[in-house]
């Protein structure tokens, strides 16, 4: 438990979310987590309230997934950035003080923030009333910031800028799909370098940054590819490259998608739910020509499509189209 001087008083209602989660087309929900537009929705909602801000105290739960986040304290926050589906506070030294004009680059640590699958990153002015908080970080302003995390999936972690050792995936990670990184030759180049089904590869984050199960379904309906396909043709991948960006930039203008567990940083509903094309809509018609929707497995997570709109691959080769 945090300690006794932490005030209980409730901030509002926060909703405890249900382990089983059911989506609209009554199937469970157990493998829908923030992706980069949630993540995204989160960073731009906190960020005019932290940043400036100096870290008084923290208090965590117990846990190696919550890390020792106590190197915190003292420390301004210069920044918030997004980087995949993880946030990252630039930190500088303690005792310092983040001025206005303060930039990315002079920061002394970093405080990683994964949410998992039930996290919830959010500011308020005093302690919510919840079984399920896992962090605190108290900030020098009217507001502190508080993790609450049901699942426990989560993950906070204090890291010198860029050692990302302990977190493989952030660490191997490749760029982010609304940058201009992505590039189009290049991906066409990583999808015919696997020999994996392109959702998989769009899941492993090595090849792009922040695509989880929702948006890639959404993204390859879009771009008219089976998620099973191992041959991705460069016409295929130049769509589906489109295509990724398109859904993202729209999830986030839609402030990310909610079934009962992701709340943005306001404690607020996403709503983008209603915009998904195939995504938890397993027997509904397709929005392009009416075939009821399917789902399998595929890389160990459920997955949509039209098997009209998006045919099954005819061969397991790579295309170098």
């Amino acid at each position: 438990m945090p300690p006794a001087n932490y005030p209980r008083l409730r901030v509002g209602e926060v909703a405890t979310p249900k382990v089983a989660v059911r989506g609209a087309a009554g199937g469970a929900i157990m493998d829908a987590m923030p992706e980069l537009p949630e993540v995204e929705t989160i960073r731009r909602d906190l960020e005019p309230h932290v940043v400036g801000r100096r870290i008084v105290r923290t208090w965590c739960s117990d846990g190696p997934r919550y890390g020792d986040i106590h190197d915190a304290a003292g420390r301004a926050i210069l920044a918030l950035r997004r980087r995949g589906k993880y946030l990252l506070a630039e930190l500088g030294e303690v005792g310092t003080v983040a001025s206005p004009d303060a930039v990315s680059g002079i920061a002394a640590r970093e405080l990683v923030i994964h949410l998992g699958m039930s996290g919830r990153l959010f500011t308020a002015a005093s302690r919510p009333d919840s079984p399920h908080l896992r962090a605190v970080i108290e900030l020098d302003g009217p507001e502190h910031l508080y993790f609450d995390d049901m699942r426990k999936f989560g993950q906070l972690l204090v890291v010198r800028p860029g050692e990302y050792e302990a977190l493989e995936t952030l660490a191997h990670m490749g760029p982010e799909p609304l940058s201009a990184d992505f590039d189009a030759e290049n991906f066409h180049r990583a999808l015919v370098a696997s020999r994996a089904p392109v959702k998989a590869v769009l899941l492993g984050q090595r090849v792009v940054a922040g695509i989880g199960n929702i948006y890639a379904d959404e993204a390859l309906f879009l771009a008219g590819i089976h998620p099973g396909s191992r041959s991705v043709s460069r016409p295929q991948s130049r769509r589906l490259h489109a295509a990724l960006k398109q859904v993202l930039a729209e999830a986030i203008a839609n402030r990310g998608t909610s079934f009962s567990l992701y709340r943005d940083g306001h404690l607020r509903e996403g709503n983008h739910y209603r915009e998904l094309k195939v995504y938890d809509r397993e027997d509904q018609p397709c929005p392009r020509c009416h075939t009821a929707i399917c789902k399998t497995r595929i890389a160990g997570r459920g997955t949509h499509f039209c098997p009209s709109c998006q045919k099954p691959p005819r061969s397991t080769g790579n295309g170098r189209g």
